[in-house]
């Protein structure tokens, strides 16, 4: 398509590929333009009733066994956009020349972040749909405070707080190995009556319980052959 609108709109680009913002002339569209313009309208039209229906179906299940929501207050915009900084990896690299010496070193690290994730599943589009119909059969919705709560670095044994990078998909709490983000979901279903820390003493009492349950769910996973690497890393 815009390959299409380039070679119909030459006069209204400059030599660089960027658009001539000086140039009032009128756009002009082929007609295959225009085809490709309602074909890629319908596209997102299905796409938007599928990622609705489907956030629905998961809300209707989620109901059927609950009704005590707690969620994390998230800002998926700023998780969509780039980071600003420019930064080297930690990791050395060797790359062979042209001459056929080998020179180390630090590649820049990817500035993308989850975009494109977060367009395919429209998380904030759940939470409004879950919030919708929790509160239509009188469940409870709550939002903690992501900034003071720290779900992701909070340990209920030591009580202390410790940032992990994000590559790392699991935690050990005491003698357990955890995956981060179930974990996660553990702290603040188990959040205090202000939605702003961690019970520790709920945390305590009902830790066993859940590592038992996530293990579970792990074994069951690989043995019929399921896989999330980017949640469990496998």
């Amino acid at each position: 398509m815009d390959r299409s609108r380039r070679i119909s709109n030459p006069n209204k680009y400059n030599e660089d590929g960027t658009i001539n913002r000086s140039n009032r002339d009128p756009w002009k569209y082929s007609k295959n333009y225009v085809k490709m313009c309602r074909l890629l309208k319908s596209l997102y039209r299905k796409k938007h009733a599928y990622i609705v229906d489907s956030h629905r179906e998961l809300c209707n299940k989620l109901l059927s066994i609950a009704r005590y929501f707690p969620v994390e207050k998230m800002h998926f915009q700023a998780l969509q956009k780039k980071a600003k900084e420019t930064r080297r990896q930690e990791k050395k690299t060797e790359v062979k020349q042209k001459d056929g010496t080998v020179k180390v070193i630090q590649k820049y690290k990817r500035k993308k972040r989850f975009g494109r994730s977060i367009n395919r599943r429209a998380p904030a589009r759940f939470l409004l749909e879950l919030k919708r119909k929790a509160e239509a059969v009188g469940g409870v919705y709550a939002e903690v405070d992501t900034k003071e709560f720290k779900a992701s670095q909070y340990n209920h044994v030591t009580d202390t707080y410790e940032k992990i990078p994000l590559s790392q998909r699991e935690k050990e709490i005491g003698k357990r190995k955890v995956q981060r983000d179930l974990y996660s979901a553990f702290l603040i279903r188990n959040a205090d009556l202000d939605f702003k820390h961690p019970d520790r003493e709920k945390c305590e009492y009902e830790f066993e319980y859940f590592a038992d349950m996530q293990d579970q769910l792990i074994l069951k996973m690989k043995e019929n052959g399921l896989s999330m690497r980017q949640c469990f890393g496998f």
